[in-house]
């Protein structure tokens, strides 16, 4: 039988199928004997009456000669470059997929950027303290309406249901579930939103404030199926030019909204919306024309079997998150809410720029990184350098966020320039803490996740309570630092029991005292000198520390090869 015959499915083998197809008969190609006058074949498996020397030349996809023995082929391979081995080729696609969604990450800083100086300026710290307030009803408000399906749809869609039907079966499932979910809830919010404002703010004629927010969190849920969608087929173009543009929409009707209208706080909210809305407007006829309009029993009790124990989850994260906000306006002020989330803002640069990336590229990297023999080794070594360049880019945005913090917000938002550094140490525990938990998710134990951000969240709601009274946002963002250290250290401590890795948790030490004392130093120096003077001693510092962690980084991987026999 020709190996080219019509196959069932109506396509050719691949070429990797071919390979796999006489694995057992890997010879040089030198070594066959040449054939002559063999009926050539077409596409579809007919003979042809033509000797194949007299047939056109067929241009064939090239098959990299390294994967002739694999059982699976180079694209499933993510943690693999072509024509890179071992270690190397693992840390240059991690960096690449990084890299990759790092594109798109940088809109949402870059936007911010304009859009906080604009709204302090337009609006009065207490009312950008209200906007801030919404904005944290907004995400609890999100995250529990979308019962936890954007996790269940990447399950549904990429694992349980693999045939093209069930596919759009649940693509169609889901958002009917989330549409539904978000109707009723938007409905019964606008019933409520007076007590719901009285609650907030104490303010029971804020209650149309609350009712626009129901509105927002509605389109917010509407773009979860599109987005959801275009990351689950590998589309990272439209996916990247959807979140930018919904973010320039917002940008520019925030602009206009709030500086041409007026509108003030409900501009802002009503900008947030057609950002949303514009998603919206651009996936969900395309799903509806693709998988129509209906909801299956049995895949909406699968997806939701598996995402409603996500909102708990879910729920741990926001009170570690954006809690202090609510109890920083009950024990304090708006006003010190305004100032707190301006530098929260600032300070949390890093999540987006470095975090955000990484996490989207590590967990495909991550099980890569597991199939290798010398897999400790290699987490080891991402730990080390994953760790440093965390902490050079939390001293060095730090410094910048305190730049733009004196250029470009009113000065009654200068004093919470030390919040800032906090808050980006408290973003890299919380990057070293998806390293920790190596051992859990290769272990299938990923239940521990909701386990430690519990702990944390109780422990980040207790510390507020103690430390807001007497100190304010300063104490909210000590409690915040360390709520996400009893996170990270809860993780090593479980996961080492787990999946036993040796993380230079000494040399993490050394590099984080080095960059406080840097740190402490530079800010120190330049109070006594101008603005021009001081952005030198930063650089200078910056630098002086970033050499540091090199010479620091190289004299442990040089120690290790050294202990190596």
């Amino acid at each position: 039988m020709n190996i080219f015959e019509k196959q069932p499915d109506h396509r050719r083998p691949s070429g990797f199928e071919l390979l796999e197809k006489s694995r057992s008969d890997l010879f040089p190609i030198d070594e066959f004997p040449t054939q002559v006058n063999i009926p050539a074949v077409n596409l579809w498996g007919e003979e042809d009456s033509r000797a194949v020397d007299k047939v056109a030349t067929w241009l064939l996809p090239a098959i990299s000669l390294q994967y002739a023995t694999d059982t699976i082929p180079p694209k499933s391979l993510p943690g693999v470059v072509a024509g890179k081995e071992g270690h190397v080729g693992l840390f240059l696609n991690l960096i690449k997929n990084s890299g990759v969604y790092a594109i798109a990450s940088l809109a949402l800083p870059l936007v911010s950027l304009v859009i906080a100086p604009f709204l302090t300026h337009s609006l009065s710290p207490s009312d950008y303290g209200i906007l801030t307030l919404l904005n944290t009803f907004i995400g609890l408000w999100a995250g529990i309406t979308q019962l936890g399906l954007t996790s269940a749809f990447f399950r549904g869609y990429s694992y349980d249901y693999p045939s093209p039907r069930d596919k759009r079966d649940v693509l169609a499932t889901s958002t009917m579930l989330i549409f539904l979910v978000s109707i009723l809830t938007t409905i019964g919010t606008a019933t409520i939103s007076s007590l719901l404002a009285r609650l907030l703010f104490g303010r029971s004629s804020l209650g149309g404030l609350v009712t626009l927010a129901a509105v927002v969190v509605l389109l917010q849920n509407l773009t979860i199926p599109g987005l959801s969608w275009l990351r689950a087929e590998g589309r990272a173009l439209p996916y990247a030019l959807l979140s930018v543009g919904s973010l320039l929409l917002t940008l520019f009707a925030t602009l206009f909204c709030v500086k041409i209208l007026h509108l003030g706080i409900a501009g802002s909210l009503i900008a947030t919306g057609c950002g949303y809305a514009g998603v919206a407007i651009c996936t969900l006829p395309i799903i509806f024309l693709r998988a129509g309009i209906k909801l299956r029993i049995d895949i909406a009790r699968n997806l939701l079997a598996f995402g409603l124990p996500l909102v708990l989850s879910f729920f741990a994260y926001w009170a570690l998150q954006l809690v202090d906000r609510f109890l920083l306006s009950i024990y304090g002020s708006l006003i010190q809410v305004a100032r707190y989330s301006v530098a929260y803002t600032l300070g949390s640069v890093l999540t987006a720029l470095v975090l955000g990336p990484f996490l989207l590229a590590w967990p495909t990297s991550m099980f890569a990184i597991a199939r290798c023999k010398d897999a400790v080794l290699v987490f080891q070594q991402v730990f080390r350098w994953f760790s440093m360049f965390l902490l050079l880019a939390a001293f060095g945005l730090s410094l910048v966020g305190t730049i733009v913090l004196d250029l470009f917000f009113p000065v009654i938002y200068h004093s919470a320039a030390p919040i800032i550094p906090i808050i980006a140490l408290s973003n890299v525990f919380f990057g070293v803490y998806y390293m920790f938990m190596v051992g859990a998710n290769i272990k299938r134990k990923t239940w521990l996740t909701a386990v430690f951000t519990t702990i944390a969240a109780v422990v980040n709601v207790a510390l507020n309570l103690f430390l807001i009274p007497a100190y304010g946002a300063m104490g909210a963002a000590v409690a915040t630092l360390l709520a996400y250290l009893v996170l990270a250290f809860s993780a090593y401590v479980v996961n080492q029991r787990i999946y036993p890795i040796p993380f230079e948790i000494g040399m993490f030490c050394i590099a984080l005292l080095l960059g406080s004392a840097f740190y402490m130093t530079g800010n120190f120096l330049a109070q006594a000198h101008g603005i021009y003077v001081a952005w030198g001693i930063y650089f200078v510092s910056f630098v002086l520390y970033g050499i540091c962690l090199a010479c620091l980084g190289l004299l442990m991987t040089r120690s290790h090869k050294l202990q190596q026999p």
